[in-house]
């Protein structure tokens, strides 16, 4: 990494620490608080994070201090929140910090030091680099009516990647307040993300030489996780300050980050050097895969798939690691990479047979940014390979050993890529979202009554993303534990349904199609009354889980891979019973969405139900959430319905 990496100054990083609690004025007394916020275990009083940027002589650097205060309330409270917990990482060092815990007393408060201190990885979940850590501090000897102070100093590497300021705690927060002070030769910039963004307050203040941002936001509700929504960045409240221009020691502006292409010209200096050597054994083993391949497209998928079965992905980036792909010659002796790893090998080996083929940089669907609004390295955290065999963009994504040639990896969907042609040039396109119709599956129980059991079959044909990810459960899956993983995919009628065994095939076909056959009974589930059976066919009950909580929601609801889904039950009529009663057919669509359709027949001596589901879109926006559960409710009621059969003696 070239330029503006510089670490904060010694006598800067010192000057810290001394004064990490000084100035922390409460806006409120502590009895305010604990009245205020009585219904909660504990509340952030007051929260803060100051970022000064230096520019000294056209040379800059950053460093953050963060102070937070902290008060317990409920009787729980000393359990469930004595530990503090400090993140960061290679570009963004640990300096120096401090902390106390001011307990009640006879006479006002009595100081607790910390009990313990360690600091392990933290958990990441992007896949570009993961040399995040956390420092954890715990407390013994709290009480409700507790203050806990934290106080911390980080030195950021690389002014490229300063860190997003997040608003909100995993608890309520009276004050959060984030202040950026730089030179006025320094041309800051933020964007505001998430949800409540009105209630920051943005106030400007002027120095001689410098200028102060402030953003203050007070009486925040904790942040809330949702499991069908990508990732925090996507609804928590976070600023994203960056650098758009400085002047350099001359006095001249010079552009930053202000722009795509300034992010781009960053970027290109991570692989400037990557694959500029030939090697003979790799071009050789790429002349045996593609020999007799007729076009660039054919040459294409063998490269692909020879790296998606012989490199074996491990994510294992650290620090700038996480940024610099590696020598496509070391990957093919390895026979094991990260993304960027799969990128070089893949692009090397394309080159060689003639199909232009350029690093590629993604965000996956956890990032909610673009490249326009944020030319920021946080806008991405994968790297993929692009390739023009013919007259069209194809992303290979080389971690993923199943998807086929050419499809597009569900969490790329939707999102910018920035192709990277050469020094000077690049292109930025939009992954396009992958029709329904080739995804999902179709769902068959042919079913018998026995008693009070329905008894009989299943063959669930999965196509598409539901395959490829079948197919994973089942590599991944140990063998003593693959057949409590089918029970689950297959189960189905009651909580009584009973797998008697299983059969897994996968298609011989480039697509990996892939069936699942059980035998099963479900214990319980026919109603006899008299002369009558009741037999509710809705073995499965697709999108019931899916009603959406709309009394705090403003995110919107998100699923994985658009799909259609198909569910065929047939059941036997018994013989010398007849159709009494056959529900009526239904259906129901939110435009644009979703739509299902339900339909019963009778053919010769069987009772047939066919539901389809089509998934349209990947999303579902607030304003629609109140007409989705409206469609949800008409489902629930026709997942009551029964087939009546009645015995003809």
């Amino acid at each position: 990494m070239k330029g503006n990496r510089q670490m904060m100054p010694v006598n800067v990083v010192m000057g810290i620490a001394a004064a990490i609690f000084v100035g922390t004025a409460q806006a409120q007394t502590t009895d305010e608080l604990m009245k205020q916020y009585s219904n909660e275990q504990a509340v952030i009083s007051d929260i803060s994070e100051k970022l000064t940027v230096i520019n000294k002589a056209g040379k800059l650097s950053a460093y953050s201090e963060a102070k937070k205060e902290k008060l317990l309330i409920g009787p729980q409270s000393p359990a469930l929140f004595n530990t503090e917990y400090i993140y960061h990482s290679y570009f963004n060092k640990l300096e120096d910090h401090e902390e106390e815990a001011m307990v009640p007393a006879k006479k006002g408060y009595k100081r607790i030091t910390r009990t313990s201190v360690r600091t392990q990885h933290a958990e990441q979940n992007n896949i570009f680099y993961d040399d995040a850590r956390q420092t954890e501090i715990a407390f013994d000897g709290l009480a409700p009516g507790a203050l806990i102070r934290t106080g911390y100093t980080l030195s950021h590497t690389d002014v490229h990647m300063l860190p997003a300021y997040y608003f909100q705690e995993n608890m309520r927060v009276a004050k959060s307040v984030y202040e950026v002070t730089a030179p006025k030769t320094v041309d800051m910039r933020f964007v505001l993300k998430g949800a409540d963004a009105d209630k920051v307050v943005r106030t400007q203040k002027e120095g001689k030489n410098d200028i102060t941002y402030t953003f203050t936001a007070s009486n925040l509700p904790a942040y809330r996780s949702f499991e069908d929504a990508p990732s925090l960045a996507w609804h928590g409240l976070h600023i994203i300050p960056y650098i758009a221009a400085y002047n350099n020691e001359k006095g001249e502006k010079v552009p930053f980050l202000s722009t795509p292409h300034n992010l781009y010209t960053y970027f290109y200096e991570f692989i400037r050097h990557i694959n500029v050597t030939e090697n003979k054994e790799l071009n050789e083993a790429t002349d045996k895969i593609t020999l007799g391949a007729a076009t660039n497209n054919e040459k294409a998928k063998r490269i692909y798939q020879w790296v998606q079965q012989n490199i074996r992905y491990i994510a294992f980036e650290d620090s700038l690691e996480g940024f610099i792909p590696r020598q496509a010659a070391a990957i093919y002796q390895r026979r094991f990479g990260d993304c960027k790893d799969m990128a070089s090998i893949l692009m090397a080996m394309c080159r060689h047979a003639g199909i232009p083929a350029y690093f590629t940089w993604i965000g996956t669907r956890s990032k909610p940014y673009t490249y326009e609004e944020t030319p920021l390295p946080l806008v991405d955290n994968h790297m993929i390979c692009a390739i023009k065999p013919a007259d069209k963009w194809i992303l290979l994504d080389g971690t993923h050993s199943l998807i086929p040639y050419a499809e597009i990896p569900y969490n790329l969907q939707g999102k910018e890529a920035m192709i990277g042609i050469d020094e000077k040039n690049y292109t930025i396109i939009t992954v396009p979202e992958t029709n329904a119709d080739e995804h999902g599956y179709t769902d068959t129980s042919k079913v018998h009554i026995d008693g009070r059991a329905l008894a009989g079959t299943a063959s669930i044909d999965f196509k598409g993303h539901m395959s490829w990810n079948m197919q994973i459960n089942m590599l991944y899956t140990k063998d003593k534990d693959k057949d409590l993983m089918t029970r689950n995919v297959a189960t189905r009628g009651n909580n009584k349904y009973l797998q008697s065994g299983y059969t897994f095939s996968v298609a011989p076909t480039e697509r990996h199609d892939c069936r699942l056959e059980t035998t099963f009974t479900i214990g319980d589930y026919v109603q006899q009354v008299g002369k009558e059976y009741y037999v509710n066919m809705n073995l499965k009950r697709n999108f019931d889980g899916s009603y959406i909580d709309t009394a705090d929601r403003t995110v919107p609801y998100y699923f994985k891979y658009k799909d259609i889904e198909t569910e065929v039950t047939i059941l036997d009529i018994p013989v010398g019973y007849k159709v009494s009663y056959l529900p009526p057919a239904a259906s129901n669509k939110l435009d644009g969405y979703w739509w299902y359709t339900i339909h019963y027949a009778t053919i010769g001596n069987k009772v047939v139900l066919t539901k389809t589901y089509k998934l349209d879109s990947l999303t579902i926006p607030p304003q629609k959430f109140v007409a989705h559960n409206s469609m949800i409710d008409k489902l629930k009621k026709q997942y009551k319905e029964s087939v009546v059969l009645t015995s003809e003696k």
